[in-house]
């Protein structure tokens, strides 16, 4: 089958092989369930002929729009699909040509970004989101790339590559702020860090404050040995704690994933079979804000029980690898010591936590809710249901926040 797509020449012109037009994305899959609510996944093969007819394929991935009315308007789709078409337009490029300008060698560029080919935002030059719109991506499954496990979480070693990684991706984003900072304040780079409901931001409340408190619920409900670790009164106090957009600029405040989980990485393995390389998937949620913001949520939804037994050297891992890299870019990194990242870390914890509340039974889920299926929050939750990983991380979760005097 064959996708439909306006002049999909013009879409992929820019990566087309010398002398070439595409003639056609052949789908060859979607991918499962649950996979990615926020956007329907196609795996493909783009066709490419040129002049004297000879032919050439290209395995390539697209996002489009979710199919339904009730993901489209959750994930605001009209703010957080040209968000993520913007990330790959102009700040990957920023962060490129800053590495190019400060002759960073080439065994140290960031290479954790796949390749863009081709995206288009809807059928009217861009200007309105619409059944058109299109991200075209490199296929990095074709080039050995995988994810993790989703029901088990990721081993210690995945957790390293994947730590260094956002280290680094976290150093680019306070380079960027630090080096270029014209750029980083631009027009272009701020609307693809814009909080993707920022035209909707009393009614994104509501709805995050009601996700929590059914989170919550649930949690009570299903892992009753919760309340023996916090009372039921402080964790409703926990869920009603919200980000905040307009917090001063700090050290540590750089470009965030803001979705960064097991599903959103894949990795690759060198012969012995240890992950070695990893690239970072989907931008739609990209903001501005405190590193640890990412560091800590990642942790605490995708590590498996080993790993997160070992988080204190995961956290040292992180801050370590983040002020080499910055310092590699010519960042003075005098107020980035360890004891000022505790201090960062101290501000996102309680907002990661209600995050983490809500995503915990999500991301651990046994059975993915198909997305044809998802048409209200009752269904969709009552669908996903709470596994017996997603029990374990929450009890995991809340002992964490104890020991550590978080809570």
């Amino acid at each position: 089958m064959f996708l439909e797509v306006p002049d999909v020449a013009a879409l992929l012109a820019a990566s087309a092989p010398p002398s070439s037009r595409c003639v056609g994305l052949e789908v060859r899959g979607e991918t499962a369930a649950g996979e990615n609510y926020g956007s329907t996944f196609l795996m493909l093969n783009a066709h490419f002929e040129d002049k004297q007819g000879n032919k050439s394929t290209v395995p390539a991935v697209c996002k489009r729009l979710p199919p339904t009315e009730y993901l489209r308007d959750t994930f605001n789709v009209d703010v957080s699909f040209p968000k993520e078409v913007d990330f790959y337009r102009y700040v990957v490029p920023a962060m490129e040509e800053l590495q190019r300008d400060l002759r960073i060698p080439e065994a140290e560029r960031f290479q954790s970004f796949p390749k863009m080919l081709g995206a288009r935002i809807g059928s009217r030059d861009d200007a309105v989101v619409d059944d058109d719109a299109i991200l075209v991506l490199e296929d990095l499954g074709s080039q050995g790339y995988r994810c993790g496990s989703r029901g088990n979480g990721m081993d210690v070693e995945q957790c390293r590559v994947a730590v260094t990684e956002l280290a680094r991706f976290h150093a680019l984003g306070i380079a960027l702020r630090s080096r270029r900072p014209a750029v980083f304040s631009g027009d272009a780079v701020q609307k693809a860090c814009v909080f993707y409901m920022h035209n909707k931001r009393e009614e994104s409340d509501k709805l995050y404050l009601r996700f929590a408190e059914n989170s919550l619920d649930m949690v009570l409900e299903h892992v009753p040995e919760v309340r023996s670790l916090v009372d039921e009164a402080t964790l409703r106090k926990a869920m009603k704690t919200l980000k905040n957009d307009s917090l001063p600029a700090g050290p540590f405040t750089t470009i965030l994933h803001e979705d960064f989980w097991v599903n959103n990485m894949m990795f690759a393995y060198d012969k012995q079979g240890k992950p070695d390389r990893l690239k970072m998937v989907d931008f739609q949620l990209t903001r501005i804000g405190p590193a640890s913001s990412d560091l800590v949520f990642f942790l605490y939804s995708s590590a498996d029980s080993d790993a997160l037994s070992q988080v204190d050297t995961l956290l040292r891992e992180y801050h370590a690898e983040l002020v080499r890299y910055a310092r590699l870019h010519g960042v003075d990194t005098s107020d980035m010591d360890w004891d000022a990242f505790q201090r960062d870390l101290a501000t996102t914890v309680p907002v990661e936590f209600s995050h983490l509340f809500v995503m915990i039974s999500i991301i651990r889920a046994n059975q993915a809710v198909e997305k044809s299926d998802s048409h209200s929050d009752a269904v969709f939750s009552s669908k996903l249901g709470m596994s017996e990983a997603a029990k374990t991380r929450y009890v995991e979760l809340l002992s964490h926040w104890v020991q550590r005097g978080w809570m």
